[in-house]
């Protein structure tokens, strides 16, 4: 089992088990009865080796480190459909997908190592910005920056019915956008383009077969 899936599973069942506390905490005070002392130890029990395995799972996220991107890629787990890496001054920008959702991980390097990620869903600010074009719902473009440097990712997230399919996307810098994306059914049609920037000119245009994206660059570029 890679990292990934015991991480998810861990806060599945932390979720889970605050849910089934809560609910018996309720139970118990609408019946007004009071818990048994053995009730209550395999409670604490169970919420010590929870607590246990969550911090364990953030020691190992935040300490663990690895001489390449390939290494911490493949220690963090391929179980999702992943996109290529995509490596910049300090981090890298790696798109995977999972029924339906589009996530981003992003490696940070530090001391010519690689961390682990914090993945996230398409469009959560975490060191980036991103908007929905200004006309449709289709589209939403963005920004996360290299580490602490001027560079940036741009991507854009097409969720037409035909979104799965390559499109022409192109900016007026004439980056190389990376394609990503997978049929998963009507409806659940996932796809990213992304690049690399050294700056964001404040004229920047994107388009995806010509037609251009609506968003404000300059507001996404100055909220860091």
């Amino acid at each position: 089992m890679d990292f990934q899936r015991f991480d998810t599973i861990i806060g599945n069942i932390m979720f889970f088990w605050v849910v089934c506390c809560a609910a018996a905490w309720l139970i118990n005070r609408k019946k007004k009865k009071a818990v048994t002392g053995k009730i209550r130890k395999w409670i604490l029990c169970i919420s010590i080796i929870m607590l246990a395995s969550y911090f364990l799972t953030n020691i190992v996220r935040n300490t663990i480190s690895f001489t390449s991107l390939e290494k911490a890629i493949s220690f963090y787990g391929k179980t999702k459909q992943q996109g290529h890496p995509l490596i910049g001054e300090e981090t890298a920008f790696v798109p995977e997908s999972d029924e339906g959702i589009l996530y981003v991980n992003i490696y940070e390097k530090r001391k010519d190592k690689w961390k682990l990620p914090k993945d996230f869903s398409l469009g959560r600010n975490v060191a980036g910005n991103s908007a929905m074009d200004k006309n449709t719902a289709d589209y939403r473009a963005g920004i996360i920056w290299d580490g602490n440097t001027d560079s940036c990712y741009i991507f854009l997230h097409d969720s037409t019915e035909n979104g799965w399919k390559k499109r022409n996307v192109k900016d007026s810098e004439n980056s190389n956008f990376i394609y990503f994306g997978s049929k998963l059914g009507k409806g659940l049609n996932v796809s990213t383009y992304y690049s690399y920037l050294k700056e964001v000119p404040s004229d920047y245009k994107l388009y995806i077969d010509d037609y251009e994206i609506e968003v404000d660059w300059r507001e996404l570029s100055e909220n860091r």
